[in-house]
């Protein structure tokens, strides 16, 4: 089975053989996870966080492309900057790039138990999620029961003709 990462870099891959990519997505992460991303002074979430790059026909020719590079911040107040990213255009149009959160800083273990709880949120999320899938399906099959169209009761009927009038009695 083909996980999330893998098929995001078989289609990018795919895309770029057939000539018809037109943006780079870049994937940002942070170790730990959870930092605020930063470009262009712009708030993009916290990371892992996809952005999307027009391709011009100069990148394409070049072969790869000059990025603005992005800032990242974890909760402890540590950050990381890159001042630009060579996106080589070549190894396809679905790419990541890791921030490592400096050891200089004190704090790493706030991010990391930050990370954690970001993990669990997205745990409780998930499991809420399937919760209320599962709601909204019992409370559909409920009503669609409900709603079934049932054929009226078998009942003994008997029939006369008289004259051009038929008169149907049934119990």
């Amino acid at each position: 089975m083909l996980n999330r990462l893998t098929l995001t870099a078989l289609l990018g891959t795919l895309l770029t053989l057939t000539g018809c990519a037109s943006t780079l997505s870049v994937t940002y992460h942070s170790d730990p996870p959870g930092a605020v991303l930063y470009q262009e002074q712009q708030h993009f979430g916290r990371t892992p966080v996809t952005l999307n790059y027009q391709i011009r026909d100069e990148d394409k020719k070049r072969g790869y492309m000059n990025l603005t590079g992005p800032t990242v911040r974890w909760a402890s107040g540590a950050s990381a900057h890159i001042p630009s990213i060579k996106a080589d255009l070549s190894i396809g149009t679905n790419q990541q790039f890791t921030f490592t959160r400096p050891d200089s800083f004190p704090g790493r273990e706030l991010d990391v138990r930050f990370a954690l709880e970001l993990e669990k949120l997205a745990l409780m999320r998930k499991q809420l999620e399937a919760q209320e899938d599962q709601a909204f399906w019992q409370m559909f099959n409920t009503i669609s029961q409900q709603n079934q169209y049932r054929p009226p009761p078998i009942r003994n009927c008997s029939s006369t003709l008289i004259g051009n009038v038929v008169n149907t009695t049934c119990y």
